[in-house]
């Protein structure tokens, strides 16, 4: 059985958990040891992905600033995500560690297989939005992830939750997500320069999807649960990432 470091961070700054991240992955490619990490934000926060040139189109940054709402580049792709209330990951691993086949160049079925199983979990159908009613009507891509709709995203009664983002080098697979607990949609408009009304009207949370909503600290251990149980892994957890946090 293969084992995953497991770190569970306190929360931090935009800068602080993007720089972490990265630092974690960059890591794996010298050690080869694969990570889990679970994490949260000490504020209100949006990323931006890679490619993303300049995020001021779709933000008010000097709002952001005034109200300290804290900014940062991921190291991966996609849009602008919001993150508030919300359990977000990273996984850290090789193709080897999660199962998924090397003569595929990527599964995001095969790796999202776990989110999909914590969602059942909590008594949800979700499903990937290739396998939707009408997703081919909907497909379209967004400089908000909110707004966007790509294959491969979960949605629960036809609304996506959460976002996803990969970076791949080599054999080596890095994904971040959130899992939105709920989403403040008037705290968005206000730093958001345009939000198109399917970014809030074909998004959900599981605040808007359960009758009860379990503390965080349980879907936490969900979540580490169905990692653990889907990928056939085992963890070693630690305090604190002490010489990743040094380097973030």
């Amino acid at each position: 059985m293969k084992t995953f470091r497991l770190i569970r961070s306190a929360p931090a700054s935009a800068v602080y958990n993007m720089a972490l991240d990265e630092k974690i992955f960059f890591c794996y490619l010298k050690d080869g040891i694969p990570v889990l990490r679970i994490y949260s934000w000490q504020s209100p926060s949006f990323t931006y992905g890679v490619s993303q040139k300049n995020p001021g189109q779709e933000i008010n940054l000097s709002q952001c600033v005034k109200d300290g709402i804290h900014l940062a580049k991921r190291m991966t792709g996609g849009g602008i995500l919001f993150h508030n209330d919300e359990i977000t990951y990273s996984l850290t691993c090789s193709k080897e560690d999660i199962g998924e086949d090397k003569s595929v160049f990527v599964s995001y079925r095969n790796i999202c297989a776990f989110l999909i199983s914590f969602y059942k979990s909590l008594g949800l159908k979700p499903a990937f939005a290739i396998e939707a009613e009408g997703f081919n009507d909907r497909f379209s891509a967004h400089p908000l992830c909110s707004a966007s709709r790509e294959k491969y995203d979960i949605v629960i009664n036809g609304k996506k939750i959460g976002g996803n983002a990969q970076k791949r080098n080599r054999d080596a697979i890095f994904q971040h997500g959130s899992i939105p607990i709920s989403i403040d949609w008037g705290l968005v408009r206000k730093y958001v320069r345009y939000l198109p009304e399917e970014a809030f009207s074909g998004s959900t949370s599981l605040s808007e999807e359960l009758k009860v909503l379990p503390s965080r600290e349980i879907l936490e251990q969900k979540l580490i649960s169905v990692v653990k149980d889907t990928f056939s892994i085992d963890f070693i957890e630690e305090e604190e990432p002490l010489h990743e946090a040094g380097l973030a």
